[in-house]
């Protein structure tokens, strides 16, 4: 019986920190980084993003591995893509709510749903439901470009794990990314470095 027990644990410590994988799901590898990769194809890629509320939020992936992530200019700004059904994406946002507060308006997180496990976006209601569930207090997308966007992003997770998270600076340049289930404390530690005045 402890043996089984011990493999039961075993199993849910490897999911937490390896993250979720989904091999189903679409990826357009754009070229070889984060922000530059569609370049080539087209002057500053563009991403229409809607939230579960309906607003609306445009990337521009710039040169020089620079966002401009329309309404958070001036914030360090986490993306993070999830699934809902994702066991270590549900444990990461309390911690990501209780960041959130503590940097108090300095500080913005994106949630990018990639949808279900079998390709298709999320339905709305089960979405809405989700953000109620875990009282997610930060906009999440669905739909729209989120599929390409995580595309985009491919060559930096090459497994397409979840949850998977991307670093801005005030001024939108790509800092870090992370993957898989990342220790709170880390997380505030490299957003409050980029947050003190040189």
């Amino acid at each position: 019986m402890k043996i089984k027990n011990l493999a039961f644990l075993a199993i849910i410590i490897t999911s937490v920190f390896a993250g979720c994988e989904d091999k189903k799901i679409s990826r357009d590898t754009i070229s070889d980084t984060v922000v530059e990769t569609k370049v080539a194809k087209e002057a500053h890629p563009t991403f229409n993003l809607v939230t579960s509320t309906g607003s609306k939020i445009q990337i521009i992936a710039k040169p020089g591995n620079t966002w401009d992530i329309k309404g958070m200019k001036g914030k360090v700004v986490l993306v993070d893509f999830f699934g809902t059904w994702c066991p270590p994406c549900k444990a990461e946002i309390p911690h990501l709510n209780n960041i959130r507060k503590e940097m108090k308006g300095k500080f913005e997180i994106l949630g990018i749903d990639i949808g279900q496990r079998d390709g298709t976006d999320t339905n709305p209601s089960e979405l809405n439901d989700f953000i109620s569930e875990f009282e997610i207090k930060y906009p999440v997308t669905t739909g729209g470009d989120n599929g390409p966007l995580f595309g985009a992003v491919s060559e930096l997770n090459k497994r397409g794990s979840i949850p998977f998270m991307l670093l801005f600076d005030t001024k939108g340049k790509f800092i870090t990314h992370y993957i898989g289930m990342v220790p709170e404390e880390m997380i505030q530690g490299d957003i409050n470095k980029l947050l003190v005045v040189k």
